[in-house]
């Protein structure tokens, strides 16, 4: 009779939820999920399937073999969009998309002599990475040179032999405004020495008091070195936007060469003689930048020059600190820059030498992959030992708040931890969604989402999903202009837009929504089902097949078949749907209800939506069922 029916609602929120007993999860956690496939905490409300990506930028050039290696959103630098992969041949791995042809343009990366800037002048290199200066530099005397005036200011460096004592190196040329400058250098006896002073052009360096003549300038470690890039043995190149004095650049680094900065026009490399050679890690904090984690010194920390991003001299107020442990990642924060070991967590602080400060945060927990850390709502997020952890201070007493955000999902966040090559991993933040996705694994194409929403009491939460389908070798997100851009690389060399089309690069996206098993307060009493309506708000025209499963997934139990959801004939919205073609929708319900006659009983159900083509977009919002009451049998 219709008065021994009743009505069940839920509200599709909580996300993915692996780590609750199936009693309590249906009944206090409704809205969560047991699976969450290419879902994402929709700002409208509800599930919503993923957006599509679509090969926007084409393939970067380079050797057909090898992934791409690395991708900015760079605002500012050239048309915003560049792309790091191993060459076929020489030196440039470099490069910038063009909008107006539409093609990649190779930045010009290769060094010649002790030039920064990819300009030829009058200098070759002689040796390993010294310099014959219109012809050699062996005995006393003048020696003349020629340089590139578009070159940067650079200190000198010289080398004397140990049976060398007191040469005099007199440098004379202008500085970058064309002042005039000259400058005297002694000698150490087999070490190096630099200029104070930085020389845009040089027109005379003269030599005094040496006496076997076994004397150098521009040795091997100083800023002269001659040092062409290579990707051999490179695994991902990693980019740093920054802006210093009004100029926006862009901070390269792998752990093989140099840093390098470039702005649009000049590529150079960072070859201050007292530089890391090959640090991973690049940042900048307080008008200065960083660089760490160099392979042969990968616990030291470099702090730059004040207001040059080139300069790690001592005389321009720079410095290097031990930190006690390997650096995997670097972050500022909150008036701070963080460095993260696998096990512990720095954070230093200050502007110039005498206040600079390197303190402890935690010695028992870090961040165990380089490209996991994000800003996000607020937090600084990092892949920890036991699963995501936020870096936020409180306001009351300037603590901090390490407590893991990822607990329902700890099952799989462990299994990401102990079965993937963590040094892989990349992740992007969408920041018109509050969002984020760790891409963990090239071989299994897979992945984790999280989002932010408001839960029932006000509160803000993260909501987390799997990703599946998407091969990354490297991701980035930004603005430029108006427009939020995110972008990933994969492992044919193609660069990819995110939150572009229905499709995963014209393949289908396969979703998968099931809800944890419900049994209406009793556990124990067979339900009859009536109806199932599911609320759906719809970008388009969509079908879904929606499965009924009764009693835990129970195979003596006799389950309905497949029922199929369509949305033809939903509104579509601007900006969410297809709207230019003569199949534009522009009338219906926009939040229609898909209403079902379900047979069978049980004394639990479960609902479970999939999805496997190239539809449009569609969120899942809630579920009413409609039930009557059975015996308990």
């Amino acid at each position: 009779m219709a008065d021994n029916l009743g009505s069940f609602k839920v509200f599709a929120q909580g996300g993915l939820n692996l780590n609750r007993d199936v009693l309590s999860q249906g009944e206090v956690a409704p809205g969560s999920a047991i699976s969450l496939v290419n879902y994402e905490p929709a700002i409208t409300g509800g599930y919503r399937r993923i957006s599509g990506y679509t090969n926007d930028y084409g393939t970067v050039p380079g050797n057909s073999s090898k992934s791409v290696l690395g991708v900015s959103v760079s605002d500012g630098i050239n048309d915003g969009i560049l792309a790091a992969r191993e060459p076929n041949t020489g030196n440039n791995y470099l490069y910038y998309w063009d909008n107006t042809t539409e093609a990649w343009v190779s930045i010009k990366t290769d060094v010649v002599a002790n030039d920064r800037d990819g300009v030829a002048t009058a200098q070759t290199p002689s040796g390993a990475g010294n310099l014959t200066i219109d012809g050699t530099l062996a005995d006393t005397g003048t020696v003349n040179f020629t340089t590139s005036a578009a070159q940067q200011p650079r200190l000198v460096t010289f080398y004397a032999a140990a049976d060398e004592s007191g040469v005099e190196f007199t440098i004379t040329g202008t500085d970058y405004l064309g002042t005039s400058q000259t400058e005297t250098v002694t000698g150490p006896n087999a070490t190096t020495v630099s200029s104070t002073k930085y020389f845009n052009t040089i027109t005379q360096i003269a030599v005094s008091g040496a006496t076997t003549g076994d004397i150098e300038v521009g040795s091997g470690t100083g800023l002269y070195r001659t040092s062409n890039p290579t990707m051999t043995g490179v695994k991902k190149v990693r980019f740093v936007n920054f802006e210093l004095n009004g100029v926006k650049k862009v901070y390269i680094t792998d752990g093989i060469n140099p840093a390098a900065i470039y702005d649009g026009t000049n590529y150079r490399q960072v070859t201050d003689s007292t530089a890391p050679t090959a640090p991973k890690l690049s940042a900048v904090f307080n008008s200065r930048s960083f660089l760490a984690a160099d392979p042969s010194e990968a616990y030291n920390l470099y702090v730059g020059g004040q207001s040059n991003e080139l300069s790690y001299s001592v005389g321009d107020d720079a410095q290097v600190f031990n930190v006690g442990f390997d650096i995997v990642a670097l972050k500022a924060f909150r008036g701070a820059l963080y460095v993260f070991g696998t096990t512990n967590i720095k954070k230093f602080t200050g502007f110039t030498r005498e206040d600079f400060a390197l303190e402890n945060v935690t010695d028992d927990l870090g961040c165990l992959a380089t490209d996991s850390v994000i800003e996000i709502g607020g937090d600084l997020l990092f892949l920890s030992q036991d699963g995501l952890r936020p870096l936020s201070g409180t306001d009351k007493i300037g603590d901090i708040n390490l407590e893991t955000v990822s607990k329902p999902i700890q099952s799989f966040i462990t299994d990401v931890v102990q079965n993937n090559d963590l040094d892989a991993v990349s992740s992007v933040l969408i920041r018109k969604k509050s969002q984020f996705r760790l891409f963990y694994s090239v071989e299994d194409e897979g992945g984790l989402i999280g989002g932010l929403r408001q839960n029932p009491q006000g509160g803000i939460n993260f909501e987390f999903g799997q990703l599946l389908g998407i091969e990354v070798t490297a991701a980035s997100s930004g603005y430029i202009g108006k427009n939020e851009y995110v972008i990933h690389g994969d492992t044919t060399g193609k660069v990819y837009r995110q939150e572009s089309g229905n499709s995963f690069g014209d393949n289908n996206i396969v979703s998968l929504y099931q809800t944890p098993f419900f049994h209406m307060q009793d556990p124990e009493q067979r339900k009859i089902i009536h109806t199932v309506a599911t609320y759906l708000r719809s970008e388009g025209d969509s079908e879904i097949v929606m499965s009924v499963i009764y009693d835990y997934d129970d195979n003596t139990i006799l389950n309905p078949t497949n029922f199929t959801l369509t949305t033809e004939g939903a509104a579509a919205y601007y900006n969410e749907a297809i709207y230019n073609d003569s199949a534009t929708i522009w009338s219906g319900n926009p939040s229609p209800v898909q209403r079902v006659n379900v047979s069978g009983s049980g004394k639990s159900v479960s609902f479970r939506y999939v999805t496997n083509d190239t539809n449009a977009s569609h969120s899942i919002q809630g579920i009413v069922v409609t039930f009557g009451v059975g015996d308990r049998l």
